[in-house]
């Protein structure tokens, strides 16, 4: 049973936008369709997604940083100097999905997709194609992006439970940020670190918690990122850190990064940019991201994959 709920659970109103794969690891629900769940089922539902923000939140995307551009960039019609998002709006929305009733028929799973349609404006402080021209000029264009994230719970009855059984969140996917009308496109994604090497297809498959991606402190990991066109700007997203792809001539862009010495929950970003994004002032904005979670753990701990 699937039902779209602006805003209609008190619980969910508090979470805002702060802030792979193996096959063997993904969360899938019956496809046994269920009665409606029962007040109680979405007001456990919305506490557990409440008292879980860092698995249903990242805060990546909306970060205003700015980030710069200088290198040489062959035809263009402005040079990119500084850039950044300014997102003035944010609209959300919960779809619930119950599923797998129990004998009584109420429904033991739920996957929950939140929504996230967010608009501004995608900035540019540009300078003039050529290079010794010292104009500078600031360059606004409309952005309109749609965020999507799910997350997915079950419901379980302990010994001592008289009622039935409380939600529990078991897995989340990443997040996709897709510009509307966009043709710009992450393809995949591959990951390595020492003897992890596992590729991302798909940012919104869900996996259980305990298979996440957990990456010892201190950890050199590398991204592959393909887009399909070497034309494309690709960038990294981190905790205070944006930083450029190498871009490989060949529609893939690596990069390196370390996971840093803070243990728990993070979050990192793939951001691609069309050419026409940064270097043309007449052209839309169109971007695809991809936000991924991964846990970091002590440095004697072994790497393990989602």
């Amino acid at each position: 049973m699937k039902q779209l709920v602006l805003f209609a659970l008190p619980a969910l109103v508090g979470l805002t936008l702060v802030g792979c794969g193996q096959s063997t690891s993904s969360l899938q629900s019956s496809a046994t369709a269920s009665p409606p769940p029962t007040g109680s089922d979405q007001a456990q539902v919305a506490t557990v997604l409440g008292q879980n923000p860092d698995y249903v939140n990242e805060d990546l995307y909306q970060d205003p940083q700015l980030q710069s551009y200088d290198p040489s960039t062959g035809f263009a019609a402005i040079r990119p100097l500084r850039f950044w998002r300014n997102i003035t709006n944010v609209q959300t929305t919960f779809d619930f999905d119950f599923s797998a009733p129990d004998s009584s028929g109420r429904p033991t799973m739920a996957v929950v997709t939140i929504h996230r349609h967010l608009t501004g404006t995608f900035n540019i402080l540009a300078g003039a194609a050529d290079s010794t021209d010292t104009t500078r000029s600031l360059v606004h264009k409309p952005l309109d992006d749609h965020w999507t994230r799910k997350i997915a719970l079950v419901r379980r009855r302990e010994p001592s439970d008289a009622i039935g059984g409380r939600w529990r969140l078991v897995g989340t996917s990443g997040v996709d940020v897709r510009t509307e009308g966009g043709v710009t496109r992450v393809q995949s994604l591959r990951i390595q670190a020492a003897a992890l090497d596992t590729t991302v297809t798909d940012p919104l498959e869900l996996h259980r918690l305990r298979r996440l991606l957990f990456l010892p402190a201190g950890t050199e990991v590398t991204l592959t990122a393909t887009t399909g066109s070497a034309s494309d700007v690709v960038l990294f997203f981190g905790h205070e850190m944006r930083r450029r792809f190498t871009n490989n001539g060949n529609g893939t862009f690596t990069f390196h990064f370390m996971t840093g010495r803070f243990l728990g929950l993070r979050h990192f970003g793939v951001d691609a940019l069309s050419h026409g994004t940064l270097f043309d002032d007449t052209q839309p904005y169109d971007s695809n991201t991809w936000i991924l979670p991964f846990v970091v753990v002590p440095e004697q701990a072994t790497i393990a994959s989602l």
